[in-house]
């Protein structure tokens, strides 16, 4: 089993969409969304799809990641944002993508845009993946995600990579061939070149953190 894990954050606008992407999965799998901090309806609406929803008053995703780790019963957990839509068979291609070497991975991100710019960019931090960049989701082999304590809840930004990192310590990171279809709703807000800046600042400040945008 796959145990797909959503922290949201007041994404009633969005989550619906990408709740509804999950429920086109064939693959055995389990939804939990955990809402943290949450002051408008994303509780509500998650529940229509999933029995598995859980409140934390504090905002904090990755407090939210790995309280959902911790009511997981899969042996796969994949790590979704709440404006990030599963392509079909997603969740059979990433079971796939884990074998004897490899333990953690991504998949690759096209834009919900037809826009060229956005193509481009993702398709430029797609090649990147190796740094490694992260398209919204990341998946990792359950026992290896407790064998080094799941998510360090006191990084803002960057927490993909530091699991990453510590993870590489029992295998290899890869690319699955599925893809996600990421939200462009950023760029549509903050502008292609503020959020090009932040992902060049983000590579060595820690504590740069994305602005919410809802």
């Amino acid at each position: 089993m796959i145990s797909v894990i959503i922290p949201a954050y007041n994404e009633g606008r969005y989550i619906a969409k990408t709740l509804n992407s999950i429920k086109k999965q064939d693959f055995n799998h389990e939804l939990i969304v955990v809402c943290n901090g949450c002051t408008d309806n994303t509780d509500k609406i998650a529940k229509k799809y999933t029995n598995r929803v859980f409140n934390l008053k504090e905002k904090n995703v990755s407090k939210a990641r790995n309280y959902g780790a911790k009511k997981s019963k899969g042996e796969i957990l994949v790590f979704l944002d709440a404006d990030t839509c599963l392509s079909n068979n997603c969740l059979e291609i990433i079971n796939e993508s884990l074998n004897s070497s490899v333990v953690i991975g991504t998949c690759k991100g096209i834009p919900d845009s037809k826009k060229l710019i956005y193509r481009i960019l993702l398709g430029i931090k797609n090649s990147l993946y190796l740094t490694p960049w992260v398209n919204g989701i990341l998946f990792c082999k359950k026992d290896v995600f407790k064998k080094i304590n799941g998510f360090n809840e006191n990084i803002k930004i960057r927490e993909y990579r530091d699991l990453i990192k510590r993870a590489l310590i029992y295998g290899k990171f890869t690319m699955s061939n599925a893809e996600v279809i990421n939200s462009m709703r950023r760029f549509e807000k903050l502008g292609v070149t503020r959020i090009s800046l932040f992902w060049l600042k983000s590579l060595v400040n820690k504590k740069e953190e994305y602005k919410a945008v809802r």
